[in-house]
């Protein structure tokens, strides 16, 4: 159990930090947010409604994991140290994770599968003495 609590956290740090670099590489490669949202050429006014929709959901995806990075970084780090609020921060970010389709419905359903299990919490509250102060190692 404790390895898959383990591996909970360093799938959250790996995947905050994916997301983090992703969606900026995104945003760069279409000239920043300005360029993500451009409007329309062949319109003949420039208003929010001749911005193209796919650009807007692509828009909000992108937003959506750059502001789930910090979070995921946070409690992934909480999780591998043995921080009893990561326990609930990991339920919910796992929860918040699942909106972030493909992979993060996917790490989202397996964080809540091993977060929501009835041994966890124990383990939160009082620590495997061997991990409870080692430094914890990079992935």
């Amino acid at each position: 159990m404790q390895e898959q609590i383990r591996a909970v956290g360093k799938i959250f740090i790996g995947f905050g930090i994916f997301g983090a670099v992703a969606s900026a590489g995104i945003v760069a490669a279409f000239g920043g947010p300005s360029g993500l949202l451009a409007f329309d050429a062949d319109a003949k006014h420039n208003d929010l409604t001749t911005i193209p929709l796919e650009r807007l959901i692509a828009a909000a995806y992108i937003a959506f994991s750059l502001a789930m990075s910090i979070p995921l970084v946070v409690v992934g780090r909480g999780i591998l140290r043995w921080q009893l609020w990561a326990h609930t921060g990991g339920i919910l970010t796992a929860a918040a994770t699942v909106l972030l389709f493909p992979f993060g419905t996917a790490i989202g359903i397996y964080a809540l599968w091993v977060m929501l299990l009835p041994e966890t919490e124990p383990l939160f509250v009082n620590p495997p003495e061997s991990r409870k102060n080692a430094p914890v190692r990079s992935l």
